[in-house]
């Protein structure tokens, strides 16, 4: 015994030591990666001295002589704080996201490296003005310089990839390439792809059409935009929404598709054709998961991307001045994908007109959304159809050609090395037509089958100038500055809202949107592309894309509605937000009465959680009929409900976990699990679910999987009733504990190296869960994803989650703005997590709290203003 006590006694001594020891080692590890705040540094390359403030919240104040030194110390902040963001980031443009993670993101590679992020960016870069140039330059300069001053003592991030993957460097850390230009023009390419997502409808059209044999069936998955959907700019509005051009099609937005229209063969696909689609959807709406960017990954009809942002004009305001307020919804990972900061000029003029605060993406120069001192701006995702798949046919006589109008012409080849950590290098070769690259090539098996389809983009078919487009906004005095900025952006197409302090507010709609020669294609589903017909033959002009300045209205909202109505002489897509947040909006503005609109309501517009569909639903429940206790108490506390949700609300669960069931009750037997997870919980198949409700006799309701009765509405809403009680008790225990807080959570997790699962590592990345109000479709869109509920076909060893798994929160409001052009000092901000990205930094985190509430913190603007937030100044010399 004594033995045995001797012998713990030394191994838990053992065990202290190591704790300590590894304690001590992180400790170092991430001291030294935190960032200097005070005191001076020198940085090689700069003209003359500039300071860098932070506040008490992190938000950072560059403020020096000359653009070039302002972008200079901009890249050197954006590296403290935010490198190994950065670093990932700059692996997932490029397509070498295998040097970083192994195999286990070799496929990402193929198809990035297919789609031509890279080229596309050096075309850009290429087309930049001498003076964007410069300006990425001068960042790039300022981040080689922390890099250069941090090698061999970066933080942990680096240190675990190069002992995990190989990159070595031991304690110190794998060594960094320079960071160049092109780094930074390549991340446009990311944005746009996270927020071009019609692809994924069209392929999912595919399938389903396949799946169902009627593409007739699929096209009821689509419901039109309802008829008294908000409309962001009525035509009769007249500023900008006149005809956009003889040439252009003349389809309405909402005219219902004619069945398959005899193009092509997608009808006749076959299911290994169709599963090798799956996995093509399902890789493409993955590309950007370690990005953070897309919580919301896969093939799914819903990508969890929108956002909302309004402008009031003085006569609706109560302070007598325009307002402005914006959030984007993207990803919520940690750390956010925005980064807070000013840019000011130490004497603002023509050579040097910068004096900017809001926020920037690391990894790019400039301020993508805020506000300078005469104007502020917003933006929400437009969603137009600006990607066509194009099915090819390969020359019988020369399998080195395809044929287009009678010709054969060559594939065009671009050769790819892939290096792949701890392991050998992989060639490709990216096939493509003059349509784009062939993007069937990326799945082996669909290959095989011989399908041979290309991908056009307008983000990657020439050049685009949209960095220019920031630095000029940037500088913008007034509206015919802030039109003359985006008349040369590209894409991802945006609603653009603007402020400014004289009292005017307006709206345009950037972005290059297809004219395409055949009037009858809507882009739902692949045209041939060897006849010729289907061709893009221009894009809308830039001044007859949609924009509004000073409306009758007094005020202007984008939700992802509709931006045209059907009298709209373009086409420029149909698959929009059906509108309940727009109006939402809308009504709230409305009810401000005679006093008007005051940024304290717009904030708790932002944070309103009133679900609109829910009462289109529970209007067709008067007859439903529970057969257990538990669903009875659901039904219950759906009627009784305000169709808000709130974090305590007990109605907002019951319908949440009931409208889940019967979605699947209703889709789940048709579609298969494959192309159910897919399309359940997305806005289409909410608006699917209220037409069917309205008609008791669809052949929906019957569940195909039973063969001997034909089940009836009744009994499909019965069983989900049932189906939401039962989920509930299992995970939350008695009806006591059925809030929407308890279902409905989020953890802001790295989405890298803290998503291995290694318990330690999550420990010192992630943070939460978190309970969190707000709903996906209310103002306050928070969006989960329902596929964590369905097997992956592409994992056997996966094992679907129940309720829990299914309302995990993924995408939301990456930041809150809300802006009075009269009180500038006085507009506030959130981000998601914080500045930082340094794990045990004070503000890696500290912004959750404010985040989860709505709360907005204060963005300091004028000189005086910043000097009396400063709580630490960093002095960078010559």
């Amino acid at each position: 015994m004594r033995l045995v006590r001797r012998a713990l006694k030394v191994v838990l001594a053992f065990l202290l030591v190591t704790v300590i020891v590894s304690g001590a080692l992180l400790a170092w590890v991430t001291a030294r990666a935190l960032p200097q705040g005070d005191g001076s540094f020198k940085l090689a390359g700069l003209h003359a001295p500039v300071t860098v403030t932070r506040d008490v919240n992190g938000i950072a104040q560059i403020v020096a002589e000359d653009p070039h030194d302002l972008l200079m110390a901009q890249g050197y902040v954006h590296a403290q704080e935010r490198f190994w963001q950065m670093e990932v980031w700059r692996h997932i443009g490029a397509g070498r996201l295998s040097e970083l993670f192994g195999k286990s993101t070799l496929d990402k590679d193929r198809f990035i490296r297919t789609l031509g992020w890279r080229q596309a960016g050096q075309r850009d870069l290429d087309a930049a003005s001498p003076a964007t140039r410069a300006g990425l330059e001068a960042y790039a300069a300022g981040v080689n310089r922390w890099i250069d001053g941090h090698r061999g003592s970066l933080g942990l991030p680096f240190v675990l990839e190069g002992l995990m993957f190989g990159r070595g460097g031991g304690i110190g850390g794998y060594d960094p390439e320079p960071w160049t230009p092109l780094d930074s023009a390549t991340w446009s390419k990311v944005q746009a792809w996270n927020l071009g997502d019609n692809l994924d409808r069209e392929i999912f059209r595919l399938r389903a059409d396949a799946t169902l044999g009627d593409p007739a069936l699929t096209d009821q998955l689509f419901p039109a935009y309802p008829s008294d959907g908000p409309i962001e700019v009525p035509t009769a509005a007249g500023d900008g929404a006149e005809p956009a051009s003889t040439t252009a099609s003349t389809t309405p937005v909402a005219t219902p598709i004619a069945p398959q229209r005899a193009i092509g063969r997608n009808a006749a696909i076959d299911r290994n054709a169709a599963a090798g689609w799956g996995r093509l959807g399902a890789l493409a709406g993955s590309l950007l998961d370690v990005a953070g960017l897309n919580g919301s990954a896969g093939a799914s009809v819903e990508d969890g991307i929108g956002s909302n942002n309004w402008v009031v004009a003085p006569s609706k305001s109560a302070t007598g001045h325009a307002l402005l307020a914006n959030d984007p919804h993207l990803g919520l990972d940690m750390p956010s994908v925005w980064f807070m900061n000013g840019l000011h000029c130490r004497t603002v003029g023509p050579a040097c007109p910068f004096d900017v605060v809001g926020v920037s993406f690391p990894g790019v120069p400039s301020v993508i959304l805020g506000h300078n001192a005469r104007i502020a701006w917003g933006a929400t995702n437009v969603g137009p159809d600006v990607e066509d798949l194009f099915e090819e046919k390969v020359d019988p006589a020369d399998a080195s050609h395809y044929l287009f109008r009678g010709s054969s012409q060559a594939f065009t080849v671009r050769h790819e090395t892939i290096h792949v950590a701890n392991g050998p290098d992989v060639e490709l070769d990216v096939r493509s037509t003059g349509h784009g690259p062939v993007i069937s090539d990326v799945d082996d098996d669909l290959k095989a089958t011989g399908a041979v389809y290309s991908l056009r983009w307008t983000a990657t078919a020439e050049s685009d100038r949209l960095l220019d487009s920031f630095f000029a906004i940037d500088t913008a005095r007034n509206w015919d500055d802030f039109r003359a900025a985006l008349a040369v952006y590209g894409a991802p197409s945006q609603n653009f809202v603007y402020a400014d302090v004289d009292g005017h507010i307006g709206l345009q709609v950037p972005g290059r949107m297809p004219i395409r020669a055949d009037k009858r294609d809507l882009g739902d589903r692949p045209v041939p592309g060897w006849d010729g017909l289907h061709e893009w033959v221009g894009y809308v002009p830039y001044d007859r894309l949609p924009r509004l300045f000073d409306p009758p209205a007094g005020r202007i909202v984008t939700a992802n509605a509709a931006p045209v109505d059907t009298s709209f002489a373009a086409f420029l897509g149909r698959e929009w937000d059906p509108g309940y947040r727009a109006r939402r909006i809308t009504e709230m503005l409305d009810a401000a009465g005679t006093g008007g609109v005051t940024p304290d309501a717009m904030r708790a517009i932002q944070a309103d959680t009133r679900v609109l569909r829910a009462p289109l639903v529970v209007a067709h429940l008067a007859d439903a009929a529970p057969r257990t206790a538990d669903g009875t108490e659901v039904l219950r506390r759906i009627r009784g409900w305000d169709s808000t949700c709130g974090v305590e609300s007990e109605g907002c669960a019951a319908y949440m976990a009931f409208e889940y069931r019967l979605l699947r009750g209703l889709f789940d037997d048709e579609l298969g699990n494959d192309l159910a997870r897919d399309y359940v919980g997305s806005p289409p198949s909410w608006q699917a679910l209220i037409a069917i409700l309205g008609d008791p006799a669809s052949p929906w309701w019957d569940d195909r999987t039973t063969t001997n009765r034909t089940e009836t509405m009744a009994d499909i809403v019965g069983a989900a009733l049932d189906s939401a009680g039962a989920g509930l008790r299992a995970e939350l225990g008695d009806p006591g504990g059925w809030t929407w807080g308890r279902l409905h959570t989020i953890t802001f997790q790295e989405a890298t190296l803290g998503a291995g699962g290694i318990g330690p590592i999550d420990w010192y990345l992630n943070s939460g869960p978190f309970p969190v109000a707000g709903a996906a479709g209310a103002v306050d869109n928070t969006y989960y994803e329902f596929k964590s509920a369905y097997y992956d076909p592409e994992d056997p060893t996966y094992r679907p989650g129940g309720l829990l798994a299914a309302f995990d929160v993924t995408n939301g409001p990456s930041y809150r703005l809300v802006v009075d052009m009269g009180d500038l000092d006085g507009a506030g901000i959130v981000i998601t997590t914080g500045q930082s990205g340094n794990p045990f930094d004070r503000h890696y985190s500290d912004l959750i709290d404010d985040w989860l509430a709505c709360r907005q913190v204060g963005l300091p603007f004028s000189p005086a203003a910043v000097e009396k937030s400063a709580v630490s100044t960093l002095t960078l010399t010559p």
